[in-house]
């Protein structure tokens, strides 16, 4: 690639000696690495006396497919550049329906402004989906609650802070109109509405509730969209079970009413948060756009503890 970048300064300059300078070498040197060209190719590239120098008809083809090469490698320079530096290039990624409203969303706003040509492929899916297109690598880390995947070892797990969760309901719930404040047993007798409830958090739950060690969880309602979750236990007794900032963002929360805290006895805050971790691949290097965006995601989760 330098003695091409060479040919195309004599091509220019049509004088050794300034080509010479520009290249930053002495004519001796310069001359040498036209006529080792020339050798390799077995063509004669220019024609030159003492007055002039001028290329030949194969030195002007060769001459331009140098330059349409030389301006292939500087575009290749700057694109790995870009993507070194996280800049340019696609990013694909994955998150829980509820994570997206928590650390990730403020990240991703980070994101955007300082890369503003970088391309992202956000997707929005329950932890086993997110999982197995984790395995096949069509994503390269997600964020959301683990379930089991802390005992995996093909797993590398990096935890954020908890998140604040409850259970809502609609104003007229019967547990808001009976004589006495509703208890937590209470909460099992009526149908749960929930994105996912994974069953690495039933024991807790179960504890939580005063349920019995191998009863089922009460679920009358799991779906994806997180609107359609809360327009049905608006019009129904079910009690919906999600984190705080999603009903936090955009008056989610009208008409539904906080259950959690009006529970008695009290339940401590710690007890209804859900745990949420940053997930790749424990033997796999994140591209610099990812991990970009999981430093990002860790200084706004500094912050938040702060």
């Amino acid at each position: 690639m330098k003695r091409l970048q060479h040919l195309v300064l004599l091509a220019e300059e049509l004088n050794f000696s300034r080509a010479a300078e520009r290249a930053h070498l002495s004519q001796t040197a310069y001359s040498r690495s036209i006529q080792s060209l020339e050798a390799d190719f077995g063509l004669r590239l220019f024609d030159r006396n003492t007055r002039s120098v001028r290329p030949t008809a194969a030195g002007r083809h060769l001459i331009a497919r140098a330059k349409s090469l030389l301006g292939r490698a500087r575009d290749m320079s700057d694109e790995i550049y870009y993507l070194a530096h996280a800049e340019a290039g696609q990013l694909n990624f994955g998150t829980s329906l509820l994570a997206i409203d928590g650390l990730l969303r403020q990240a991703l706003i980070e994101l955007k402004q300082q890369c503003p040509n970088l391309k992202l492929h956000i997707e929005a899916s329950q932890t086993p989906n997110l999982r197995q297109h984790l395995e096949q690598e069509h994503i390269e880390f997600f964020v959301a609650y683990p379930g089991a995947l802390e005992q995996d070892e093909r797993f590398l797990l990096t935890w954020l802070p908890a998140e604040p969760a409850s259970i809502y309901c609609r104003a007229g719930h019967p547990l808001l109109h009976q004589d006495s404040a509703p208890a937590p047993n209470q909460v099992a007798d009526y149908p749960w509405a929930a994105v996912l409830l994974d069953e690495a958090m039933a024991p807790r739950l179960r504890t939580l509730f005063g349920m019995p060690p191998n009863q089922a969880l009460p679920v009358g309602l799991s779906c994806d969209n997180l609107s359609l979750l809360r327009d049905l236990t608006l019009c129904s007794d079910n009690l919906l079970f999600t984190w705080n900032s999603w009903l936090k963002r955009g008056g989610r929360h009208d008409g539904l009413v906080n259950l959690g805290a009006l529970l008695r006895p009290a339940l401590s805050p710690a007890d209804l948060r859900i745990d949420c971790a940053i997930v790749q691949l424990a033997d796999r290097t994140l591209s610099p756009p990812a991990q970009r965006l999981v430093d990002l995601i860790l200084r706004h989760a500094q912050g938040a503890m702060a």
